[in-house]
């Protein structure tokens, strides 16, 4: 397959080779097109595309060689010809598109990459597609009708380069645009909340959250601050539910056969073997300033050392200025209520709800156990 092979040099100089051996020759005489050396270059293009009239290769070959003569209406017709011999071949779709962005042709440019983006066994070639877009400096309403079709598998690669690029308004119109198309899910819900509360659009990542959670309107951030503090559902991806964590020696879960409310619980297993950390169950909300209540159901089974289960509640931006928690449970109990009254400042926008342990300062520090949570509540005091 190399070029530097004599014999190959000269079947390709007279393009007698297969195509595969064109390319290190074809690259070379492009480059020197490019370079000003296209009048030179367009009889041998011409003498290629004779040999094989139907390669959409050798047409867009001729198409860039066109171009670089300042020939442009003959570019254009060329790489039309391109289009038709390689209707869905990637390297023509965005050779095709090069040439419409540079000459300013930005239908054509969405039309060439929106047929890339239509194949999802392309997705190699979507980043360079979306980079594309972002300079072509179109409104993105435009870009999402005529550039992205209303496929998943194309709408959300085309959310995550704007999050990715951090690009509110883009990202916003292209959320927008996928729940007018039917084209979210559970997924990219939780990545776009996240992506709103990173951006400090804090309000707006609650309405959305409880916008795409209509069944639990009647009760989520009316009654209770907890989003399915009962553990009935299986948590979502998203800060706004729960994030159940196991980490060494603390088995954490969902399950079934133990519960206080409904059906479900969570339950934390300590192996015993460390003095351990534990806040691995744990959810975000946002709230208003004001005096609030925060209480759970603990059922525990053995729990040692004087470091118990609770229930915390605190501001993750600014610990400092709030850091509420439950009285730590240890032992064994049957379900048992545990519940603190705090206040939240006006500098406090969104809070973390978790289920923790704290480290243990005495020589009896390793935490054995089982534990069970149910029914978490948080509420504003009327």
């Amino acid at each position: 397959m190399s070029y530097d092979n004599p014999t190959k040099q000269r079947y390709c100089a007279a393009w007698l080779c297969p195509e595969e051996f064109w390319d290190t020759r074809t690259f070379t005489l492009l480059q020197q097109s490019a370079t000003g050396n296209s009048a030179q270059m367009l009889p041998e293009f011409k003498r290629a595309l004779l040999d094989d009239p139907g390669s959409a290769y050798a047409w867009a070959n001729l198409a860039e060689v066109e171009r670089d003569a300042q020939h442009l209406n003959e570019a254009k017709y060329c790489f039309q010809r391109a289009l038709v011999a390689g209707p869905s071949n990637p390297a023509i779709l965005f050779r095709a598109a090069n040439f419409a962005f540079q000459t300013g042709d930005n239908a054509e440019t969405l039309r060439d990459l929106s047929v890339v983006l239509k194949n999802p066994e392309l997705s190699s070639y979507y980043q360079p597609a979306f980079l594309t877009y972002s300079r072509l400096g179109a409104p993105i309403q435009e870009l999402l009708d005529k550039g992205v079709p209303p496929i998943a598998t194309a709408a959300e690669p085309f959310l995550q380069y704007w999050m990715g690029d951090k690009k509110l308004p883009e990202a916003e119109a292209t959320w927008n645009w996928m729940v007018q198309h039917s084209l979210t899910n559970e997924k990219s819900e939780g990545d776009y909340v996240s992506f709103l509360l990173a951006s400090n659009q804090v309000t707006e990542a609650s309405e959305e959250w409880r916008r795409a959670n209509p069944k639990t309107a009647a009760y989520y951030q009316v009654l209770n601050w907890v989003f399915n503090g009962s553990f009935e559902m299986e948590p979502k991806p998203g800060p706004f539910d729960w994030h159940i964590e196991t980490t060494p020696d603390v088995e954490a879960t969902r399950v079934q056969d133990v519960s206080r409310d409904g059906q479900w619980s969570v339950k934390l297993t300590f192996g015993g073997l460390t003095n351990v950390d534990y806040h691995g169950v744990y959810q975000d909300t946002v709230v208003q300033p004001g005096q609030w209540h925060v209480s759970g159901f603990l059922k525990l089974d053995g729990i040692t050392t004087d470091q118990g289960i609770s229930i915390r509640v605190y501001d993750p931006a600014h610990p400092n200025v709030l850091d509420a928690r439950t009285d730590a449970k240890t032992g064994t109990l049957p379900w048992t209520q545990v519940d603190h009254a705090f206040a939240i400042g006006p500098e406090t926008k969104l809070v973390r709800i978790e289920i923790m342990r704290g480290t243990s300062r005495k020589i009896d520090s390793k935490i054995a156990g089982k534990a069970w949570i149910d029914s978490v509540d948080l509420s504003p005091i009327q």
